[in-house]
């Protein structure tokens, strides 16, 4: 395709003002939204008086996203320097260099309060497989320049490379993940670089307070996050006070709550790097709105009538949409499937609490029905033809947890939702359908309270027809799932010791809590004969690869898709939450998670047994902590624990990198120095790099990794 003819230089602005014609917006309550093309250009800094230098200032960096092959989305926000809510003009500049001499876009746009003086374009008629350099000026002021690349057209061939990320806690770890991640880029040969960066969700926590204590050393250390200047890292109080306490902390409430912190954020200077460096596409987990949240319930209080809170919803999904980079309305698809992805439109709702769910599992209040239609995200993007990226949301359309969280307040229950006993969460979440059709009555010695209860639903109908279409439609080499949470079963075996009284999942927040569903998902690819699926997974802040099976309950289950979960870019690690909440266990259990090995001629004041526990089973982590030896942990290794993980290592913070081509998909899982001090340009510095590789047409050919750098324990 041809590229676009130059429209303008910047020099010769003024001489076009008055050839230029302003382009129509689209503008709804609540947002912004502009549309424009490179065959037509609207005038920009046109007009007798400009604002002197200093008057405007961009502090949220800039940004693009949900790159096609002739479309992309910039953002930025603008703000004047006396904080007034007077509206703005803002120019939005594109070039194909970085000089901006020549440039292919000058659009003028305003904006105001009502977005947060966010703006959103959505620039049109681009060249596929294209870098362009973007800017915005107001005034005399001009923003950080951006850059950014196009998809490839559909039957390009070339390698496809990518990161993604999830879970960047401002409170629990500095940013430096990007700036490693954006110097390892640097480094490559220029086709070999990103292309593209996919944020699986939790890009803000709702949350403001309390405080991390962390194994450190030989103590228990609390986490005190400074900037590469020395200055406190914290974030600032709400505007409004927030919603309430929850502990030490307090958590967002409306719209003003969660657009501070975004604001707050997006000032961290690696993340301003890194969204001024690569588009970014992007889904959301539960921390955008509310921790473990399902539709419009939240589940701070532990009661089993989860909180009614359909307006906290709504301003959770409009900040998304206003700090997002994002095209919803309008997107392109898979040809033939139908999609839903629409823009936010601001609703009214009211709190409510719910008292029945349809056959699907959906809450059927008016106001959670709403809040939850108020903005749809999942969506796919195509990149050449090797990949179709499906962007799934597992948390507006989920259904409640399966084992309702005020029956955990008993012996048997170590957390409300993690190292949830397996059979209980399992037969809890099928529902009517369990035994056949005749569920029973108490399961564990617990009633059984969701015997009249539809199946655990994590997509919900709409959007899981929208999956199964997409995937089975897709005529490229490979399907990417973006998905939000753990789509592997991670189980934890109580053999042979019994201290742990059952089989139990890490946690029943991922796909173990919702396993009727995913049978049916991974069936579907199975009997439609769906190959080359590879899973993209953040959210339980550690590294895991390995096989997705049809059934993991079948006596030879089949591997049908691989999966590569990222650890969090700060948040604290899946090993640091378990390790503090041992520390109030009786020493057997303790010994599961961590141990002295100091005393047993080892180096280690705490040691990440449950890297052992998770793949080589209890006898074998009973093993470690006795004898700290490498050859008799995996002599007492268990082949029936967990046999379709690859990879594990849960105390880590980092990133994944995807490189696909026609014949195999590469995955890198890369593990940085835990991201307390701020090192500025220098990055936190890598521990290790895991890579491993699927074949096409042979998913479960995936292996063991190749590490570089220091390997988890116990690997040799």
């Amino acid at each position: 395709m041809p590229g676009p003819a130059i429209l303008a230089r910047s020099s010769d602005v003024g001489l076009l003002c008055a050839a230029m014609r302003r382009r129509d917006f689209l503008k709804t309550p609540g947002y912004f939204v502009a549309v424009a093309s490179l065959s037509k250009m609207g005038g920009a800094g046109c007009g007798d008086s400009t604002p002197g230098e200093g008057t405007f200032h961009f502090p949220q960096g800039v940004a693009s996203g949900d790159p096609r092959s002739t479309s992309i989305v910039l953002w930025t926000r603008v703000e004047r320097t006396d904080r007034s809510d007077d509206s703005i003009a803002v120019s939005v500049h594109m070039a194909k260099s970085d000089d901006f001499a020549e440039l292919v876009l000058d659009e003028q746009v305003t904006v105001g309060i009502e977005s947060d003086h966010t703006v959103r374009m959505v620039v049109t008629e681009l060249t596929p497989a294209t870098r362009y350099f973007y800017r915005f000026v107001a005034g005399s002021d001009i923003s950080i320049s951006g850059r950014t690349l196009t998809a490839p057209p559909d039957g390009d061939t070339a390698p496809v490379r990518l990161a993604w990320v999830s879970c960047q806690d401002y409170s629990a770890g500095t940013y430096g993940a990007y700036r490693e991640l954006i110097k390892q880029d640097e480094s490559r040969p220029a086709d070999q670089q990103i292309q593209f960066v996919v944020h699986l969700g939790d890009f803000i926590y709702e949350t403001i307070g309390g405080q991390f204590q962390v194994p450190l050393g030989d103590d228990f250390k609390p986490v005190e996050l400074r900037d590469s200047q020395g200055k406190l890292r914290a974030l600032e109080p709400f505007p409004g006070g927030g919603g309430g306490t929850i502990g030490e902390v307090r958590f967002a409430r409306e719209l003003a709550d969660y657009r501070h912190l975004y604001k707050q954020v997006m000032r961290d200077p690696h993340l301003a790097a890194a969204r001024a460096r690569w588009p970014f596409i992007a889904t959301w987990d539960d921390h955008e709105f509310s921790d473990d949240s399902w539709q419009t319930q939240a589940n701070y209080t532990g009661e089993s009538l989860n909180e009614a809170s359909q307006a906290r919803k709504v301003a959770a999904n409009q900040a998304w949409f206003e700090y997002s980079p994002v095209q919803l309305s309008g997107s392109v698809g898979v040809a033939g499937v139908d999609q839903a992805a629409s823009d936010f439109a601001a609703v009214a709702v009211e709190d409510e609490s719910y008292d029945a769910v349809d056959q699907n599992n959906q809450v059927t209040e008016s106001n959670n029905v709403k809040a939850i239609a108020s903005m749809t995200i999942y969506r796919s993007f195509r990149y050449g033809q090797n990949v179709e990226l499906v962007i799934t949301d597992g948390r507006s359309y989920r259904s409640d947890h399966a084992v309702p969280e005020d029956m955990t307040d008993n012996a048997v229950f170590f957390h409300t939702r993690h190292a949830m006993p397996w059979q209980l969460v399992d037969i809890f979440d099928q529902g009517m359908t369990a035994n056949g059709g005749s569920p029973p009555a108490e399961v564990l010695g617990f009633a059984n309270p969701r015997m009249q209860s539809p199946p655990g639903t994590m997509l919900g109908p709409d959007q899981k027809q929208w999956w199964k279409d997409t995937m089975k439609g897709s005529n490229a080499t490979w399907k990417l799932w973006g998905n939000q949470v753990p789509l592997m079963r991670l189980m934890v075996k109580n053999q042979p010791s019994g201290v742990l009284i059952y089989d139990r999942v890490i946690t029943g927040d991922t796909w173990d809590g919702y396993n009727t569903e995913r049978k049916e998902l991974m069936g579907f690819l199975r009997d439609q004969g769906i190959d080359n699926v590879v899973v993209i997974t953040g959210d339980i802040h550690a590294h895991f690869a390995g096989l997705v099976m049809d059934d993991y309950d079948a006596d030879m289950p089949r591997a049908v898709a691989a999966e590569f979960c990222a650890a969090g870019i700060s948040s604290n690690s899946q090993f640091s939450f378990f390790e503090e909440a041992s520390r109030e266990f009786p020493a057997e259990l303790r010994r599961l998670v961590t141990y002295d090995a100091t005393a047993l001629g080892g180096s280690d004041t705490f040691v990440e047994n449950l890297n052992v526990l998770v793949v080589h089973g209890m006898a074998s982590a009973i093993e470690a902590s006795a004898s700290n030896d490498l050859d008799k942990i995996h002599q007492a290794a268990d082949p029936a624990v967990n046999p379709h993980l690859r990879y594990v290592d849960t105390n880590a913070q980092g990133y994944g990198v995807l490189t696909v081509t026609p014949t195999e998909v590469t995955a890198d899982l890369v593990t940085i120095n835990r991201p307390i001090t701020d090192t500025g340009t220098d990055g936190p510095g890598i521990v290790r790099t895991a890579t491993l590789t699927v074949a096409r047409d042979q998913v479960a050919s995936l292996g063991e990794p190749t590490v570089t750098g220091t390997k988890p324990f116990p690997m040799a």
